[in-house]
């Protein structure tokens, strides 16, 4: 005989919150090892090395020259200026950030020493987000600079799970499809740059520059269509977000490189790139270098602009396997050995052709 339900005793409030708990749910990358995150030990156990900045923040490991961890790091920032009431100068509270140099994790990057150790010896590419013990990695496994815009993953992630709650995000159902859309159609945008800048065949380079000049013309077109200084009119959102570092990069190295300017009569692009550049967050992620920043890369520039440009000149020459076989064999922080090579190969150059003539130099 069946038990009537009616006759079953009630759960009470803490009876039903065991019955109905499930555990915290985890990363498809995993968790991040104890011993990196500080839960293993007390904070400031002797012995105990390269492990997050703060327990219980979220924690973004970078490199602040990625364009993919400039949109994270943006994210993050703008939470930081709104809940800190407009400024990011002083630096973060909400979360704490790792500086990586993956081409001098063979010599001694504390960086990437705890990105292995966070990875228990698992190969996780940059940038990566710990969060509650879990690790969010941007681009697939290793990571990618050059990714589609749509398949970013970390902003979305951020803007729900850190701070407040949809900040970057449109309420509006239209507003938020509009955003997804603008996303969608500029998909290529970091590929075209990379292609301008860092294709060996000049054919190509002229055929992706005149994409990519086609691609801002439609941006500039779009700027059109709301009313207010962004993608989505007056709400400034992750569309403007994802665009600009890539924007960023088109102003500075394609013009340093490839002679790729953005025409004057674009002047709704000219007016966005403005306006996002004199937000709080962002000018907070695009400041002078920091001495920490100064302490952990192999490049010499301190101003924003020249070390974006510096960071590049590997890929304009087309030498990125020599730029890492050379920091591989002799890097250190605050040293750009590549550019060392190049400036002494160039003067060889000259002083042959000066000399000699001899027509194997002569390019």
């Amino acid at each position: 005989m069946q038990n009537d339900p009616l006759d079953e005793p009630l759960l009470g409030p803490e009876d039903d919150r065991g019955a109905t708990a499930s555990p915290p749910a985890t990363s498809y990358h995993g968790k991040a090892s104890l011993l990196s995150t500080g839960s293993l030990f007390p904070s400031g156990a002797r012995g105990i090395v390269d492990q997050l900045p703060h327990p219980s923040r979220p924690c973004l490991l970078l490199a602040d020259h990625d364009p993919l961890a400039q949109v994270a790091h943006t994210c993050l920032l703008e939470k930081e200026v709104a809940g800190d009431g407009g400024s990011a100068a002083a630096g973060p509270r909400l979360f704490s950030v790792v500086h990586v140099c993956t081409p001098l994790a063979g010599r001694g990057d504390a960086g990437a020493r705890l990105l292995r150790k966070i990875g228990k010896g698992a190969d996780l590419g940059l940038p990566v987000l710990i969060h509650d013990g879990n690790i969010m990695q941007e681009g697939g496994a290793g990571g990618g600079h050059w990714s589609s815009l749509s398949d970013c993953l970390l902003p979305e992630y951020i803007d729900e799970a850190i701070g407040e709650p949809h900040l970057l995000t449109p309420g509006d159902a239209v507003v938020a499809y509009n955003m997804k859309q603008f996303i969608k159609s500029y998909a290529r945008l970091p590929q075209l740059f990379h292609e301008v800048l860092a294709d060996p065949s000049s054919t190509k380079r002229m055929e992706s520059s005149r994409q990519l000049l086609r691609l801002l013309k439609r941006i500039n077109s779009d700027l059109q269509r709301f009313d207010g200084p962004y993608l989505c009119g007056e709400e400034y959102t992750l569309a403007d977000i994802y665009v600009f570092p890539v924007m960023e990069r088109v102003v500075t190295v394609l013009s340093a490189y490839r002679s790729f300017w953005i025409p004057p009569s674009l002047t709704h692009l000219t007016d966005w790139y403005d306006a996002v550049s004199d937000r709080p967050a962002v000018r907070a992620a695009t400041s002078v270098r920091a001495a920490e920043s100064v302490g952990t890369y192999c490049y010499e520039s301190t101003s924003r602009r020249e070390y974006l440009v510096e960071v590049c000149e590997c890929l304009a020459r087309h030498e990125g396997g020599l730029f890492l076989e050379l920091n591989g064999e002799r890097g250190r922080a605050g040293v750009n050995v590549y550019r060392d090579v190049v400036e002494e190969d160039t003067r060889d150059r000259r002083v042959c052709e000066q000399t000699n003539n001899c027509q194997m130099c002569i390019v």
